[in-house]
């Protein structure tokens, strides 16, 4: 009976670990999907276009990810087949259609300057391609929200140039 009542205790014990280690690894599995990038295919056809209207034919990953050190970028495939822009999440939510079309005509402005001379990443040279294809007001907007999120003071001349 001794030895019933131990094999009891034991499968009890087995089915017990069982299931809180799949609970576990499906709370570990679920919380690890959100600190995944999200693609956002919508936003990839917007950036196409806008990079389609500058004259370039580069493929446009967008991805909405966690936390992005410099909220918003972009940067080249290693492959050199196209690029990959990034929205840091909390940020990304903080803005309308507008802007956010604003923030990848930017983006894409950076991509421009990549394929061409003179290749020098300024904030104002990448805007100043954006303004080629989105107005100006959501680009205003886009950088007052871009530095209360970020806590930093700009100047929209420095960066936007004088309004014509």
């Amino acid at each position: 009976m001794k030895k019933l009542t131990e094999a009891a205790v034991l499968r009890v014990f087995v089915v017990i670990t069982l299931l809180l280690c799949s609970t576990g690894v499906q709370l570990h599995a679920s919380s690890s999907r959100a600190d995944q990038p999200v693609r956002n295919t919508r936003l990839e056809k917007i950036a196409t276009e806008l990079a389609t209207t500058l004259e370039m034919n580069k493929r446009v990953q967008v991805v909405i990810v966690p936390e992005n050190d410099r909220v918003v970028s972009v940067e080249p495939f290693v492959s050199g087949e196209g690029y990959r822009v990034e929205f840091e999440k909390a940020f990304f939510e903080q803005l309308n259609d507008e802007e956010v079309t604003a923030a990848l005509a930017h983006e894409v402005g950076h991509m421009w300057i990549f394929n061409n001379a003179p290749y020098l990443q300024t904030e104002a040279l990448a805007n100043e391609i954006a303004l080629k294809v989105v107005p100006r007001k959501p680009l205003e907007t886009l950088y007052a929200k871009l530095w209360s999120y970020t806590s930093v003071t700009g100047n929209l001349v420095e960066v936007l140039g004088t309004e014509k």
